[in-house]
């Protein structure tokens, strides 16, 4: 996508050598989105000034694919044991694939996140290295229950919820600072009280559910602790309005769709929907009351996206992931047995974070069972 100050006065696509030409007459500034892996390069560009903005690339999965019922144990103990040791987990709260299909772990009771090459049995530590602790060190965590790595793959941001701000841990530098909050819990912009969900889009832009506040914060870019956010969604009082929030957990946004955000409701028991600059949102999974049948939802606690705008919905205390295709009003099993937990391969109990690889593989962070279990996408229906 590119956009200009200005109308601009050619634009040459040559598809042979993929590449453009791009004619302009007084214009001062282009914004050009494109995707991870993409090359760009500007010739004779004068004066001009050019933002860049890496897209994530989301899998195309058709709304009729399914998954393999039966999930792989890729990280943690695959009979359900918790522990502190490299190969084990307490508690997976969320998730992050990137491209080479590494595997981040938010280990909240272990008050540390990992990482697993993938296909490896063994974790290291990555970000804040020094486990537990309250206050202003970078090095240590009080409990990480989210996880957002940007486009770039360069940056994992953590929310570090019961310190109240979020960290970025930068994979070049291995440097850890503080991204926002971070002044203590509170209801001020420039702080939240606990968080289950972060974002961060293509301008470095962060998103942040706050739990405790009933809301949605946006930070910008380079924020500071005295850095004020907008209010994205929610009102800050509880309700069940169309514009009100109770307890927000997981949060998502589709950037393609004009940077439309995703918001799990959790004690509302439905994911909401907001377009850009829209203060009621639309409910678009759950929204039923607490149930399990496949128009309800309960307590759940994260969501997730796909490029065909599918919804995908850990419904938690159904042990159980749903999805919704767009404009659906019930939802369809994915994977998990409705109210039914254990630690064989087609079961869940209690699960968090879910995320889908590249090729639409579906991962999720089992709870209490202390693993992080990959369900293989089936697309020979599609």
């Amino acid at each position: 996508m590119i956009q200009s100050n200005h109308s601009t006065s050619a634009f040459n696509y040559y598809s042979n050598n993929q590449t453009c030409q791009l004619f302009y007459s007084n214009v001062t500034f282009i914004y050009v989105q494109y995707q991870l892996n993409t090359v760009i390069l500007f010739v004779n560009q004068s004066n001009l000034a050019i933002q860049l903005a890496r897209s994530v690339v989301r899998p195309t999965v058709c709304p009729s694919a399914v998954w393999n019922p039966n999930g792989t144990t890729i990280a943690g103990s695959a009979s359900g044991n918790s522990g502190s040791s490299s190969s084990q987990l307490n508690n997976p709260f969320d998730i992050a694939v990137d491209s080479a299909l590494s595997l981040y772990v938010a280990d909240y009771s272990n008050y540390r996140v990992m990482k697993w090459i993938n296909g490896s049995a063994n974790s290291t530590v990555v970000g804040p290295q020094l486990g537990f602790g309250v206050g202003p060190d970078t090095q240590h965590l009080h409990s990480a229950t989210a996880l957002y790595l940007d486009s770039t793959e360069s940056n994992l941001y953590i929310a570090d919820t019961h310190n109240c701000r979020v960290l970025k841990w930068n994979m070049v530098s291995n440097n850890v600072t503080v991204a926002v909050g971070g002044s203590g819990c509170g209801s001020s912009l420039n702080t939240f009280y606990w968080s289950d969900g972060i974002y961060v889009d293509r301008f470095s832009n962060i998103y942040v559910s706050d739990c405790n506040n009933d809301r949605v914060l946006k930070f910008p870019p380079n924020s500071t602790s005295s850095t004020l956010s907008v209010i994205v969604a929610g009102t800050g009082t509880a309700g069940s309005a169309l514009n009100q929030l109770n307890t927000p957990s997981g949060i998502f946004v589709d950037e393609s769709d004009n940077d439309t955000l995703y918001v799990v409701d959790r004690l509302n028991n439905r994911v909401m929907k907001y377009r850009a600059n829209d203060t009621n949102g639309t409910v678009v999974a759950g929204g039923n009351g607490l149930g399990s049948s496949f128009n309800q939802l309960y307590d759940p606690r994260d969501v997730y996206v796909d490029s065909f705008g599918t919804v995908y919905v850990s419904d938690t205390a159904n042990h159980r992931i749903m999805k919704w295709v767009k404009n659906a009003k019930n939802g369809t099993l994915v994977v998990g047995v409705t109210g039914v937990t254990g630690t064989t391969p087609s079961r869940l109990n209690n699960p968090y974070g879910i995320r889908l690889d590249k090729s639409g593989n579906l991962y999720v962070a089992d709870y209490t069972n202390d693993r992080v279990q990959r369900f293989t996408i089936d697309n020979s229906s599609c």
